[in-house]
């Protein structure tokens, strides 16, 4: 480890030979062990730093699919050891989303997703996290975009609380989520749906689906006045990510391996409903949750509605009746699945009208809980200036979009 700066030798978090840059191999690895203290999980270091490193060689992040910043002083010289003291750190994750517009067809772009923000702590309470955000929000403004081209958005989930980077230009979105117990398969309830387990090689041709079906909605939906419509794509490369992930623990923490991705039930009408879902491990089993990815309702037409909107108390007609059982059916099996690998809970984050009803159709008293401390989904616009009554709506935000 770098010998550490003293306070008194510290910049000052406004000056000028502060810069962001991409971080070295060397400096890369440094990062990720300042920041495995608050990253690490149940892993050791050791582990956590082959986990990173094999996160990185997944399909979204290979080939520039993911960068590495550090917060340098410049004008510092350099450690023993040849790299650049790190005041602060992050990621960004390059991810393929949707916009739509009044007018305007859609059209699909870069959107970076920021993660792993980590402040030195020997040197916190100095502004830096602060200047590495401003400074990387005027780096997103157009990287990776084709050239004379400005991004769109950047997306990011804090653990920190709504201010300090809503001050800083990521407006915070719904964040609710619904959980439901772990239940043996001898708890099943009856009257629904046939489910079929999905496995890794079925995630391919449901994400391809699922993003013919989102952009067909999009295309459809109608935007007031000056709105913009996002949408993170829910694509295989993400899915995999995900996948990826929960392998590594489930392996070197239980010995085990993750066959199952999610389920997949039919409604009546021939109208398909899945879930694709993802292990998290934590230090402790209350910390260990199945999270629901991604659930697709084919036909479902509701988009920009979540557990913000407020659900009816029953379904509207038989279509939707056939549909929140078929959701339950799905629901129902992730429940399963957490069960056999000892999670607390199965949770859905930000789920529609019919997601909360089928929730309430297996466990009555779940209730949608409102997260204000942590995974804070935010979104910056870095667009073209908006009219002040603009309004972005963040579409299908769901746990595939977080990193």
């Amino acid at each position: 480890m770098p010998m550490l700066l003293k306070t008194m030798d510290l910049p000052e978090s406004s000056a000028p030979t502060l810069q962001l840059v991409q971080a070295t191999e060397p400096e890369i690895i440094e990062s990720s062990t300042l920041g495995s203290i608050s990253w690490k999980g149940p892993l050791d270091t050791s582990d956590y730093l082959r986990r990173e490193a094999h996160l990185r060689n997944q399909r979204l992040t290979r080939d520039g699919g993911i960068t590495y910043w550090i917060l340098v002083d410049t004008a510092a010289a350099p450690t023993p050891g040849g790299s650049r003291r790190i005041l602060a750190s992050c990621e960004t994750i390059r991810k393929r989303a949707l916009i739509a517009q009044p007018g305007a067809a859609v059209r699909e772009t870069i959107c970076h997703g920021i993660g792993s923000v980590h402040c030195n702590q020997h040197y916190r309470g100095r502004g830096f996290g602060r200047r590495m955000m401003v400074e990387l929000a005027n780096i997103l403004d157009t990287w990776q975009q084709k050239e004379g081209e400005r991004a769109d958005c950047s997306v990011l989930w804090s653990d920190i609380g709504k201010d300090f980077y809503a001050r800083l230009g990521w407006k915070t979105y719904p964040s609710k989520h619904i959980a439901l117990p772990p239940k043996s398969s001898h708890e099943h309830a009856v009257g629904f749906p046939k489910v079929v387990t999905l496995a890794s090689e079925d995630i391919y041709g449901i994400c391809s689906t699922d993003e013919a079906n989102l952009r067909s909605e999009m295309a459809k939906s109608t935007l007031a006045g000056s709105s913009i419509g996002v949408a993170l794509i829910p694509d295989a490369a993400t899915m995999r990510w995900h996948h990826a992930r929960e392998e590594f623990l489930a392996k070197v923490l239980l010995g085990r391996w993750p066959t199952s991705k999610g389920a997949m039930a039919e409604a009546p009408d021939g109208e398909r409903v899945w879930c694709i879902w993802t292990r998290t491990f934590g230090a402790s089993q209350d910390q260990s949750v199945l999270h629901i990815l991604r659930l697709s309702v084919e036909g479902e037409s509701n988009l920009g509605q979540s557990a913000s909107s407020k659900p009816t108390d029953t379904p509207h007609d038989h279509a939707q009746k056939a549909q929140v059982k078929a959701i339950a059916a799905v629901l129902q099996a992730a429940q399963v699945e957490a069960f056999d690998w000892g999670m607390s809970s199965v949770q859905i984050w930000n789920p529609s009208p019919l997601s909360i009803l089928a929730a309430r159709h297996l466990e009555p008293s779940a209730e949608i809980v409102e997260r204000h401390d942590e995974s804070l989904a935010s979104l910056r616009w870095h667009g073209k200036p908006m009219p002040d009554d603009a309004k972005i709506d963040w579409i299908s935000n769901e746990k595939f979009g977080w990193c």
